[in-house]
């Protein structure tokens, strides 16, 4: 039985690989795999050490057979309260339970009529021939899609900027440059988080108690959208609780009702992870498709062949072969997800090395995804590779989503959402990139710019 710790990566006493992580975490993450091997141990102030864990096993290991060793990490549940990203055991099966009905095949697909509607809206407003922020228009649509699906709240195309920033800003609590200074200190991105979470919180509330009314008066019923359906469950839990007679008995009898403070963390939580790794996806698809004449020569030649200048319907996306590779591969070499984090629980063996208990371990999903050993030039974004083969395939290469029981909630809804998106945009407009990629992440992989590109209509 092993007992050696993972090599140690070199460093400065103390500091160790703060200042790298800080300026370009995943260059480091990869170098460091190349160097010191798929387990190794860093440190980085502000977290402290850590394990870098980036091979299919470690994933395998972590998220599904010992998952037990591998908890959440406590940054979420700090930065986003209780909501199903950050809880654990029975509050999250539960929360889970509430919520899994609106992301069901069925339920996703009688989304896609919607989908298309708002997309078109907003590529209404694109210009026949000019500029415009990439990053910026896919993150609006994922978000008119997300609030107008689940939420049945349109939002404005001229307004609600408040809520379009505070989506933005949400992400900035896992900015790395703050990962090396206290959780108190009041840094400049911390400051923006917290007035982020405030304003979707008052959103949330609102809604909420807006729906409350409405399921009152008999004005929506459960099913109508997720926080209707929320709502009903709570005001049925609710009266059967006092039919009971103490909320004791409703902790031992369960139930998948949700506290209004839990409905509400679930929005901020589902805000931060239902629109901004979906925008990720389609803005880097769009960029590369740009950026690879004969790849969007045959993405266009499918559109025309496939959609014959009508709206996408969901009926055609399982025939839009071009454009699921495409997402493929983009998923692949530029995951939303870049790292996730885990805080071991007790010891466990991983690789022949021994990890101790308590120690945080980051799940490294983009040095697992452009490893040499388990893809063909890893480092090209090469849609073809997908021809004859699958994400179940690869197995645990392949993890955009995670895996697991803590599976992404919203895959099918962001899958579909992204190849209606593409298609739509890909009818319309040709793209011309002006710049390379390039990466600031936070705990999404978020780009260092705007991604400015030229549009011209086909």
């Amino acid at each position: 039985m092993p007992t050696n710790p993972p090599p140690s990566v070199g460093g400065p006493p103390v500091v160790g690989q703060t200042v790298r992580f800080a300026r370009e975490p995943l260059p480091l993450v990869e170098d460091v795999v190349d160097e010191y091997g798929p387990v190794s141990r860093m440190r980085v102030l502000g977290v402290g050490e850590f394990y870098n864990l980036a091979s299919p096993d470690s994933l395998e290991r972590a998220l599904v057979t010992d998952r037990d060793a591998f908890a959440k990490s406590p940054g979420f549940r700090v930065a986003f309260g209780e909501n199903v990203l950050s809880t654990a055991g029975e509050q999250w099966e539960r929360q889970r339970e509430a919520l899994d009905e609106f992301f069901y095949p069925a339920r996703i697909r009688e989304y896609a009529d919607r989908m298309a509607e708002l997309t078109e809206r907003r590529l209404d407003r694109w210009p026949d021939d000019g500029r415009l922020s990439l990053h910026e228009e896919l993150s609006g649509t994922a978000l008119d899609n997300f609030f107008g699906t689940l939420f049945d709240r349109p939002l404005d195309p001229d307004g609600d900027e408040h809520l379009r920033r505070a989506a933005s800003d949400i992400n900035l609590w896992f900015k790395p440059s703050s990962f090396a200074l206290p959780r108190w200190l009041p840094t400049p991105a911390r400051r923006r988080f917290g007035r982020a979470v405030e304003t979707v919180e008052r959103e949330a509330h609102r809604l909420l108690d807006e729906r409350s009314r409405e399921v009152e008066r008999g004005e929506a019923a459960a099913g109508d959208d997720l926080l209707s359906t929320l709502v009903a469950l709570r005001e049925a839990e609710s009266e059967s609780m006092d039919e009971r007679g103490s909320e004791e008995e409703e902790d031992e009898e369960g139930g998948a009702t949700l506290t209004d403070s839990e409905i509400v963390d679930q929005v901020v939580g589902l805000v931060f992870a239902g629109h901004d790794t979906t925008a990720l996806a389609m803005t880097y698809a769009l960029h590369q498709l740009g950026s690879h004449p004969g790849v969007c020569e045959r993405f266009h030649a499918e559109l025309d062949d496939v959609l014959g200048g009508d709206r996408p319907t969901l009926s055609d996306v399982s025939d839009l072969d071009v454009t699921e590779r495409i997402l493929n591969e983009t998923l692949r070499l530029y995951p939303p997800i870049h790292t996730i984090p885990r805080v071991t629980t007790r010891s466990v063996e991983i690789g022949g090395y021994e990890l101790a208990a308590d120690t945080r371990a980051h799940l490294s999903v983009w040095a697992v995804q452009r490893d040499e050993r388990f893809w063909d030039d890893p480092h090209e974004w090469r849609p073809a590779r997908w021809r004859d083969t699958s994400p179940q395939d690869a197995g645990y290469a392949y993890a955009p989503f995670g895996a697991g029981p803590r599976l992404c909630l919203g895959r099918r809804f962001a899958l579909l959402e992204a190849q209606i998106v593409l298609a739509l945009v890909g009818q319309r407009f040709e793209l011309d990139p002006e710049r390379p990629l390039a990466f600031e992440p936070m705990s999404t992989t978020q780009p260092a710019h705007e991604v400015p590109t030229r549009v011209r209509r086909r």
